[in-house]
């Protein structure tokens, strides 16, 4: 009886009786020098424009039985590297170049799905016996699927994450979250800048609490400080209110303006002074404010 081969990674199995002579050479080179070959070798596969099927050979040395692939050349196009359709596991280096911008190389199986591979990425994948995935799910980190948040500018392969999902970010030194962002665990900040938001004098002077914390007006005549929209309850910041160069402009507010003592507060009257009102939105129509009057610095 002639000599089998194992389905995965082709390993020689001899008949009963076979090779009465060389069964332990066949033994070392077929068997034992393949399963070393299939746990640690490290195989470099020159691509170009065209689709490559890597070797799959019974008993012998081959492709696609290393668990390490390096891919180089210069790719013209968008290239399919082809496995074998069993289950194992690659980790790939992809060190080919884009000799045409925007081509890739995708790792799949004859007629499965595959996976992506960037010019200049080192990944981890999996074949199923069908199709081949990502060997990393992201969702086992929590890093889920809504990517509303794009985390780090300092490290380009950093994925986006949900901000609710994300169980441990790096943040790098400097991080623009644009969107209303939640932290469901202790997160600490070393330095928050919140940007001074300057508003549209006009005689009723409307804020936008979407569009920051703090906020800034000059004021060219008499005022009304409108309710301001989009707030959101336990939202803090202050308005700078800044008397132009005429000076003794008032300013009277909405009716979600809470003060001490229910009196509305007097502006500081001479030209160019800078009053600061402080605000912490209580409940959903409810803004208790406090004015501090006249910075200025010390004579």
């Amino acid at each position: 009886m002639a000599s089998t081969y194992t389905s995965n990674i082709r390993l020689e199995l001899q008949a009963d009786g076979e090779n009465p002579n060389n069964w332990g050479t066949i033994l070392n080179q077929n068997v034992i020098d393949l399963i070393d070959e299939a746990i640690t070798s490290y195989t470099t596969v020159a691509l170009t424009g065209a689709n490559v099927t890597l070797t799959a050979i019974n008993g012998t040395t081959d492709q696609s039985r290393s668990p390490f692939l390096e891919f180089t050349g210069g790719l013209t196009e968008d290239v399919n590297v082809i496995i074998p359709a069993v289950p194992k596991s690659y980790y790939i280096n992809n060190k080919a170049t884009q000799a045409s911008a925007g081509t890739d190389i995708t790792v799949k199986t004859a007629s499965g799905d595959g996976v992506n591979i960037p010019v200049g990425s080192r990944i981890a994948v999996v074949c199923d016996g069908v199709s081949v995935f990502s060997a990393i799910n992201p969702n086992a980190f929590g890093f889920g699927t809504a990517a509303s948040a794009n985390i780090g500018t300092g490290n380009t392969d950093v994925p986006d994450v949900s901000i609710a999902d994300a169980r441990y970010s790096q943040l790098a030194a400097a991080n623009t979250f644009t969107n209303t962002n939640s932290f469901t665990s202790t997160t600490t900040f070393t330095q928050v800048d919140s940007p001074i938001v300057t508003l549209t004098d006009a005689a009723s002077v409307a804020v936008n609490f979407n569009t920051g914390n703090h906020f800034l007006v000059s004021l060219a005549g008499n005022r009304t400080l409108e309710n301001p929209t989009n707030g959101k309850v336990g939202q803090v910041g202050h308005i700078y209110i800044v008397q132009d160069g005429t000076g003794n402009r008032t300013l009277s507010y909405g009716d979600m303006y809470n003060f001490p003592s229910g009196t509305a507060p007097v502006l500081t009257s001479v030209s160019g002074s800078v009053d600061l009102l402080v605000f912490s939105q209580r409940a959903t129509s409810v803004l208790d404010a406090v004015i501090i009057k006249d910075f200025k610095v010390p004579a």
